[in-house]
């Protein structure tokens, strides 16, 4: 039986560095999302003078 349980412990280690990806992969999403608002907002300011 301690292989299964290794087994099941790895793939419960998996699952949670998948989750993990998912959460940095939104975090980095919405990381991207404001540096570009903001850029826009720069370049606006800038043609405006």
């Amino acid at each position: 039986m301690p292989i299964l349980d290794k087994s099941k412990e790895m793939a419960d280690l998996l699952k949670k560095e998948k989750d993990l990806h998912k959460e940095i992969r939104k975090d980095f999403k919405k990381i991207s999302m404001k540096v570009n608002a903001d850029f826009d907002k720069v370049m606006e300011s800038k043609s405006s003078q």
